[in-house]
């Protein structure tokens, strides 16, 4: 835990966070008040999906960080 983690808009990955998951959460829940039950799974799938993608961003991103911070030793 030697690593801070600071919570603003100046931390790239909350920015990201926020990108995907502010409308991620307008359209699911527009899905949730207006969509079929037929179709409940594309809800969890759009939320997963998403998911996915901010987690895979963000640890190429650490991965890229790490990397300049070790060439720049």
């Amino acid at each position: 835990m030697s690593e801070r983690f600071e919570l603003s808009f100046k931390n790239k990955e909350v920015r990201m966070w926020c990108y995907l998951m502010v409308p991620t959460f307008i359209i699911g829940s527009i899905l949730i008040f207006y969509g079929e039950q037929k179709y409940q799974y594309i809800r969890l799938l759009v939320l997963v999906i998403i998911w996915t993608v901010f987690y895979l961003w963000r640890y190429f991103y650490r991965k890229k960080m790490k990397k300049e911070v070790k060439n720049s030793s």
